[in-house]
């Protein structure tokens, strides 16, 4: 005998469906949800880790541009302190050429020949004074560029017929008929002045002065 269901299977197995389709998208919607929670907290904390990074960096940077800056000023004390170097040893080169040049210039002085004026200029000493002929100027030349701590020597002005006084001491009671006391008759009357140049010679070499003339 045949059977014949009666009872509404279609409703039910649309029901069926129904629930498994809701049950599907509730699933779907749920892993979708969790991936994305999970990128979310993957990339937050990549975030996070590239801000301490970040931080860490510019930290290292701050710290850097201290020592950098205490590098800076370390190395300006060093320069500061190789300039005074310089100059106490420079001074220490130069110590004994004042002394030696008043004993070589007394030394390459001629007779017949006096100074009137010394004058230093940098590394060049200036000599101005009288002497008996120019031959003398000559051997003051000679003895000035035997010097070792004097040389280049030479003449830069030369003049005949100076007066070496022009007031001077009577030496005797004779009265001219103008009433008037002779002026009696100097050898240094017959000198020649000169004007000598020569340059200081040292180790160490002497920084110039401006241009600005000093007495030695």
């Amino acid at each position: 005998m045949a059977r014949i269901n009666l009872l509404p299977w279609r409703q039910e197995e649309r029901e069926r469906r129904n629930k498994e389709f809701m049950t599907l998208i509730v699933a779907v919607t749920l892993l979708t949800l969790l991936a994305a929670f999970a990128s979310w907290s993957y990339f937050n904390n990549e975030l996070d880790e590239q801000l301490d990074a970040n931080a860490l960096i510019e930290q290292e940077n701050a710290r850097l541009d201290t020592a950098l800056t205490e590098i800076d000023s370390l190395e300006q004390r060093r320069e500061d302190i190789i300039s005074r170097m310089q100059v106490i040893q420079d001074l220490q080169g130069r110590r004994p050429v004042p002394v030696r040049l008043w004993d070589d210039l007394a030394r390459a002085i001629p007779p017949a020949l006096y100074l009137t004026n010394l004058k230093r200029e940098g590394d060049v000493l200036t000599l101005t004074g009288l002497a008996d002929n120019p031959n003398i100027v000559s051997s003051l030349i000679r003895n000035l560029d035997s010097s070792k701590w004097m040389g280049n020597s030479a003449v830069s002005n030369i003049q005949q017929n100076i007066s070496a006084y022009e007031a001077a001491p009577v030496l005797n009671n004779t009265v001219t008929t103008a009433g008037e006391t002779p002026r009696p008759v100097y050898p240094e009357d017959s000198y020649v002045q000169f004007v000598v140049t020569t340059k200081v010679q040292s180790e160490t070499p002497v920084p110039a002065e401006d241009g600005v003339g000093g007495e030695l």
